[in-house]
């Protein structure tokens, strides 16, 4: 039962998007309402952003997903990866397969960099894989009336 890790075509989204909303819902929850599940699957079906997961033996066992963009900035061209969810430690054990993986794909798109926004714990995983932080972003969400903190 090893996991595999893959890019999954505009065309085939319909057939997986349905078995992975409860990982979109957490992705929704991490962007402290910047974006929710409408806004990312408008972002995957326009093909504004692209899906990748991971799984054990076939679509129906999906473990984690990504979702990324390619971000044309004036002097620089970035696989930029917007949303990740998972089943807790499964992203960390196959770091080194979805990273050799997408920076695969950013050299194949022409890019000149990832970047991502992770939490405080991909940082040893990331500093392994050669990445350094740059920034870090602190944030302070002010509650609205009736919502959870």
């Amino acid at each position: 039962m090893a996991l595999e890790f893959t890019f999954v075509p505009h065309g085939y989204l319909h057939q997986v998007v349905p078995a992975i909303i409860p990982l979109f819902k957490r992705s929704e929850f991490w962007t402290r309402g910047r974006a929710s599940i409408d806004d990312i699957l408008r972002f995957l079906f326009t093909g504004d952003m692209h899906l990748w997961i991971g799984y054990e033996d076939d679509f129906s066992n999906i473990k984690f997903q990504l979702i990324t963009e390619i971000k044309q900035y004036p002097k620089a061209k970035m696989f930029v990866v917007q949303y990740c969810s998972g089943v807790f430690g499964v992203l960390d054990a196959a770091s080194d397969l979805v990273f050799e993986t997408l920076e695969r794909a950013a050299i194949d798109s022409g890019c000149d960099g990832i970047e991502f926004f992770g939490r405080p714990g991909w940082g040893v995983e990331a500093k392994k894989q050669g990445y350094s932080a740059m920034t870090v972003v602190y944030e302070k969400h002010f509650s609205r009336e009736g919502e959870p903190e």
